[in-house]
């Protein structure tokens, strides 16, 4: 059976990391709450952004920095692994 979220479209917005050429992709049904995001975290052993926690990236349309976190609720195995906090 098909749930509610497996209906909605999935988005992959990038989000330039400050001081470099490289991005951080998250995946999210609700772009529209992009501009009241707060921070994008990471699952503290996620190999793949472990070097990234504590880096500033730029939130897309606003220009707004906001930092990369570590936090154990991320599921390192749902969409991108990194989720927006809004």
């Amino acid at each position: 059976t098909l749930s509610l979220h497996d209906a909605l479209p999935i988005w992959h917005i990038r989000y330039p990391i400050q001081d470099s050429s490289d991005h951080i992709v998250i995946a999210t049904t609700r772009p529209e709450t992009m501009l009241g995001d707060t921070a994008v975290a990471v699952h503290p052993d996620d190999s793949r952004y472990s070097s990234l926690v504590g880096k500033l990236i730029t939130l897309p349309i606003a220009g707004r920095s906001i930092p990369i976190v570590a936090d154990e609720g991320v599921n390192p195995e749902f969409g991108t692994g990194a989720v927006k906090v809004t």
